[in-house]
């Protein structure tokens, strides 16, 4: 009985101690994201806004500049032979539409958590051309999807085919439905974001111009 009162005697000390603890704990943000609270921080962010994969290897070998060379000659990577066949590529490897695809989207998400940032903080008149360059970054990351996955885009026609989702907000859930809307809807939102970010972009902005959105 005595060891019994002993041992919650301690149990009562170790929960005295460990209570502050877990409340410290748990006041923590529960990520490890940043906060994106000064133009610097907003600025290195923009830069992702960026597809990191290119469209060459895919597009070309889909295109009239790939020929077959015949027996004995050819490549071990299916981002090369598969396109030229009009065959759809499997899995996400280096230089396949789907890695396109993948990093268009990513690239969007930090525009899109650009914009919010700007939104929920007071940054000041030095954020505008970062906010211009994350809606250009936002609208090219989509064209460059549009004009790839759906049906070409035709002058004065009705382009009601299926578009591509365009995504402007960040995702908050783990699996977020959106909806494809069409072609046309697809450019409207396009050249919204354009015309919105063309306006704000500002050469003098960054210490090196180049590989950024600036204007002509």
């Amino acid at each position: 009985m005595k060891s019994k009162k002993i041992s919650l005697s301690i149990l009562a000390i170790a929960l005295l101690f460990t209570t502050p603890s877990c409340k410290k704990f748990l006041e923590q943000t529960p990520d490890n994201r940043a906060e994106i609270n000064t133009v610097e921080k907003l600025a290195q962010l923009v830069s992702t806004a960026y597809p990191s994969r290119d469209y060459l290897t895919f597009t070309e070998a889909a295109s009239d500049n790939a020929e077959d060379k015949g027996e004995g000659i050819g490549t071990l990577s299916q981002t090369v032979d598969l396109p030229y066949a009009w065959q759809d590529v499997v899995g996400d490897e280096v230089n396949s539409s789907t890695a396109y695809w993948n990093a268009c989207y990513e690239a969007i998400a930090a525009a899109n958590q650009a914009l919010e940032a700007i939104e929920q903080n007071n940054l000041g008149t030095g954020a505008l051309p970062y906010k211009g360059e994350a809606l250009l970054c936002r609208a090219y990351a989509h064209h460059m999807l549009v004009t790839l996955f759906a049906t070409p885009y035709k002058i004065g026609g009705a382009n009601d085919a299926p578009g591509i989702p365009y995504v402007d907000k960040p995702e908050t859930k783990v699996i977020q439905p959106y909806s494809r809307g069409t072609v046309a809807s697809t450019y409207e939102r396009i050249r919204t974001d354009l015309e919105a970010g063309i306006k704000l972009l500002s050469a003098s902005a960054y210490s090196v111009p180049k590989y950024h959105f600036t204007p002509a």
